[in-house]
Parts: structure tokens; C-alpha cells; sequence
């Protein structure tokens, strides 16, 4: 079993999990609020938990505020850089998915695309790229946008610089984005994984690779820059899939007849929660991590480390563990546009 740390939340909030350089970063929803006027208000906020390699140390460090009288919101997935900035998609109901970046010194969190109308774009895939935040729009007609976004707080340069450019080909029923890399889903068959490499700055295609077909429908998707993962629904139960560079060669790392509730992808390190059980491949090797009395509600890692969203289930008062803990080490990393 892997060694492990842990810190303590009141109750049982909704929760997301991502890494970002030394920090864990923890979205926590809480209730509705009404405020002056009459407006019901509900919100999102985010917090660093810093770490010393694989542990928690130190105090919580507030950061995002992501309010909105629209509907309840409900965290959202977290992608994070080694600078420690990250770009959160802010979900909910009644509103469309949106991206929010953290942090320059100045501003310090930044809507990137704050259109709360019903019919907005909204974001299904998020990274960060280097100084961009780049993501996907769904726009109301069926058609995609691919958005890199450039937020600076170098004197001289402006402060926001945004590049919109269609998505070319026909739209996918999913997406997932690394670092220079969009995988989507074909939306004809939902078999069908495309992973397209593109230039900095820009939606600017520079290869594109079909991988394997599936035996089932993708139901959902992550990538890294060495490694595609996809949760298949077959015609007896599910299969999580891993993918690896540069042979891209299916590998069938669980099935069972319910899918997993929770997986996440870093690196060549695949994670993903049974009832009580953390477990995690490398190319070649699958062991168990983690086995937790409680109920798992979110679960991330960035390669080296997990973190971990644990409810208590027995006695009062309720409280969710953020818990981190190690990784097996997986090969260096494959490049998909060359190097390691």
C-alpha cells in the first residue's frame, strides 16, 4: 500500500481535484446563498493545498470565486501546469460549462469566457499549453471552436490576447486535451479516437493519427502527451483501455459490468476507484493502491502522485479526507511531437 497524508474538510461538500505544480488544488461547492435583493446565489471555490513532494504541508491557500445566480454549480475538472497556474471548467446546472483561469499576480482569476446565456458555448476540454489556456467550445448550432487564450502580467504586453479557430472535420461526441494534443471521439460511430498534434498559439494541425477501433462506444476520455485512456461500453459490461506511444496499441487494463465511477490519467500513470479500492497501471504493471473505508468522491494525479477525496460514512460530524499519497513510477514520457 502506498504511503499516505491526509487533511480534513467539514462535511460533505462537492468536490474536484487537480495538481498544479507543489499544490493540490481542491474546488469545494457550497450552498446557496440570498443575498440583498433577493437573488440566490451559488458558487465554486477554489484552494491550494500545498505539498513537499508526495505529502500536505502548510496552511489552505484561498484562490477562484466562481459565482452565478443561474444554477448550482458542481466543481468541475481541474488541469494544472508545473508553475502552479490551472484552468478550471466550472460546471453546474442551469448554466454552460465555462473555463476559468488561476492565477496571474494581477488579476488574480479570470472568466475566460463568462457567457451565462442558455445558449453559450459550452467548454467540453481544457489545458494548459506554456503561457495558453486552450479549450474547446461546443457552440448551439453543433459546431466547435478551438480557443487559445494568452493571459500576461509582463509590463508591456497586453493582458489578454484570445485566438479563436473552427474545429476542422466532423464534431466529435467527446474531447480531451494535453499539452499540443486534442483526442476526439467520432460522434458517427463513437468507436473512434483522433488525436491531432497542433502548433503553439493557434489550432494549426500538424499530424493527426487514428487510433484502434474500440469494441464499444467511448464513454469517456483522458490524454497525456505519452498516452491516450478511454472507458468503452461493450455489448457485455465496460472495459477502461489504455493506449500507449508510439504504438498506440490497445491494452484492456480493467472490465466488469459497472464502469468505475472515477478515473484520471498523468503521465504514463492511469488511476481509477472500485467501491473502496484505488488502483493504478503503468505500462506493464497494475497493482492497488489505496483500499479506503468511506465513499471515494474525486480522484486525480499528475504521474508521480494521487489525491484523493475520501467521505466518512460512519459517526458525526461528516468530513471528506483530501488524501495524497505516491505513485509507482512509470517509463519517461513519449512526446507524440518528437522527444521525450
Amino acid at each position: 500500500m502506498a504511503a499516505r497524508t491526509q487533511r480534513p474538510l467539514k462535511g460533505w461538500p462537492t468536490v474536484s481535484l487537480g495538481f498544479s505544480g507543489k499544490n493540490v488544488v481542491l474546488a469545494e461547492s457550497t450552498a446557496p446563498r440570498i443575498v440583498p435583493g433577493g437573488y440566490t446565489v451559488f458558487r465554486t471555490d477554489t484552494f491550494r493545498l500545498r505539498l513537499t513532494g508526495d505529502r500536505l504541508n502548510g496552511r489552505v491557500i484561498p484562490d477562484i470565486v466562481f459565482r452565478t445566480s443561474a444554477g448550482q454549480t458542481t466543481g468541475g475538472p481541474i488541469f494544472g501546469d508545473t508553475t502552479g497556474n490551472y484552468i478550471i471548467i466550472a460546471t453546474g446546472r442551469g448554466f454552460p460549462t465555462q473555463p476559468v483561469f488561476c492565477c496571474t499576480r494581477t488579476p488574480r482569476d479570470i472568466p475566460l469566457e463568462p457567457d451565462g446565456r442558455p445558449g453559450a458555448p459550452k467548454t467540453i476540454a481544457a489545458t494548459l499549453d506554456g503561457p495558453l489556456a486552450r479549450y474547446l467550445l461546443q457552440n448551439a448550432d453543433g459546431t466547435h471552436t478551438f480557443v487559445s487564450y494568452t493571459v500576461s502580467d509582463t509590463p508591456g504586453q497586453p493582458l489578454f490576447q484570445r485566438i479563436a479557430r473552427p474545429l476542422t472535420g466532423g464534431a466529435p461526441s467527446l474531447a480531451a486535451m494535453a499539452p499540443g494534443i486534442l483526442a476526439t471521439v467520432d460522434a458517427a460511430t463513437g468507436k473512434s479516437i483522433r488525436l491531432t498534434t497542433t502548433s503553439a498559439g493557434i489550432y494549426d494541425p500538424l499530424g493527426e493519427l487514428v487510433l484502434p477501433v474500440q469494441d464499444g462506444v467511448v464513454k469517456r476520455l483522458h490524454v497525456t502527451r505519452s498516452m491516450v485512456v478511454a472507458l468503452v461500453r461493450t455489448s457485455s459490461g465496460f472495459q477502461l483501455v489504455r493506449m500507449d506511444a508510439p504504438s498506440w496499441n490497445r491494452t484492456v487494463i480493467w472490465s466488469g459490468t459497472r464502469p468505475p465511477p472515477l478515473t484520471a490519467a498523468g503521465d504514463r500513470t492511469v488511476v481509477y476507484a472500485t467501491d473502496n479500492v484505488v488502483t493504478q497501471s503503468v505500462p506493464g504493471r497494475k497493482r492497488e493502491l489505496l483500499r479506503l473505508r468511506g465513499k471515494i468522491v474525486a480522484l486525480a494525479t499528475d504521474g508521480r502522485r494521487i489525491a484523493i477525496a475520501n467521505r466518512s460514512q460512519r459517526g458525526k460530524p461528516r468530513t471528506t479526507a483530501i488524501i495524497v499519497a505516491s505513485v509507482l513510477q512509470p517509463p519517461g514520457v513519449y512526446s507524440p511531437g518528437g522527444g521525450s
